[in-house]
C-alpha cells in the first residue's frame, strides 16, 4: 500500500471523526463497571460488534487500549487510525486461540493495557461471536465488558458486511457498557460453546438496550 496513503488516511480519519463527534452529546451508561475494575487494579476487555469500530476508536481515544486490526491492507489503515487516536494496534485476527494476535493481545493485557476487540470481525458473520475473544479473557484473567454505541441520528453503510454506523453531527450518542463476564481456562475447555452462546447473548442484549435508548427500537 502507498506510504503516503498510510500516512494521510489515518490523519484524515482523525480530523473527520473529531469534526463530527465534537458536535455530539455523549451519554455513557454502565461506566461504573469500568470504575469498579479500575479500583480492583484489573484490566478489562471491551467487546464491541464490528459496526461500532470507527466511533469506538474515537470514543476510547488516548486510553492506551490494545486494539485488534487485521493483517490486511484495510487493517493497515485501521492500525494507523488506532495509533493516531492514542491507542495500541495489535495486528492479526482473534478468531482462534492459537493465533499470534491472540498471544500478542494477552501479552498486552498482562503488561497493563486494557483492550477493545470486535469478536465478529474482521470478516463476519455479523453479530456472530468468534471464540478468540473468550480465549483472550481466559488466558489473561481479564473481564469481558459488552460495549455498544448507538446515536439517535446516524449514517449506516448498508453495503458494508457489518452495516457500519457513524453518528451524524449534533446527534446524541449513547455508549452502553454491560456487566463484566468472567471466563476461566477450565471453563473454556469444558463448556466453550455454552460460554460463547451466553456472552454472544449478553452482547446482543446490550446492543438492543443501547438501540432502545437511542430510539432505534420501539
Amino acid at each position: 500500500m502507498n506510504k503516503l496513503l498510510l500516512t494521510v488516511a489515518p490523519l484524515t480519519f482523525k480530523a473527520l471523526i473529531y469534526a463530527i463527534m465534537l458536535t455530539c452529546r455523549v451519554k455513557r451508561i454502565g461506566s461504573h463497571h469500568v470504575e469498579t475494575l479500575k479500583a480492583q487494579g484489573r484490566q478489562w476487555i471491551y467487546s464491541a460488534w464490528h459496526n461500532n469500530t470507527a466511533t469506538a476508536v474515537w470514543m476510547e481515544r488516548n486510553q492506551g487500549l490494545a486494539m485488534m486490526a487485521s493483517d490486511s491492507s484495510d487493517g493497515e489503515l485501521i492500525a494507523g487510525a488506532i495509533s493516531a487516536l492514542g491507542n495500541l494496534p495489535i495486528r492479526g485476527s482473534s478468531s482462534a486461540a492459537g493465533d499470534r494476535a491472540v498471544r500478542d493481545m494477552v501479552r498486552a493485557l498482562r503488561n497493563g493495557h486494557s483492550s477493545a476487540l470486535t469478536p465478529d470481525g474482521p470478516r463476519g458473520p455479523k453479530f456472530r461471536l468468534q471464540p478468540g475473544v473468550l480465549w483472550i479473557a481466559a488466558l489473561s484473567g481479564c473481564a469481558l465488558l459488552p460495549y455498544h454505541i448507538e446515536a439517535d441520528r446516524q449514517w449506516e453503510f448498508s453495503k458494508s458486511w457489518d452495516g457500519h454506523k457513524i453518528p451524524k453531527p449534533f446527534s446524541t450518542v449513547y455508549v452502553c457498557i454491560g456487566e463484566p463476564f468472567e471466563v476461566s481456562r477450565a471453563a473454556m475447555k469444558s463448556e466453550s460453546e455454552h460460554l460463547r452462546d451466553e456472552f454472544e447473548k449478553r452482547m446482543l442484549d446490550n446492543a438492543e438496550h443501547c438501540s432502545r435508548m437511542a430510539g432505534g427500537l420501539s
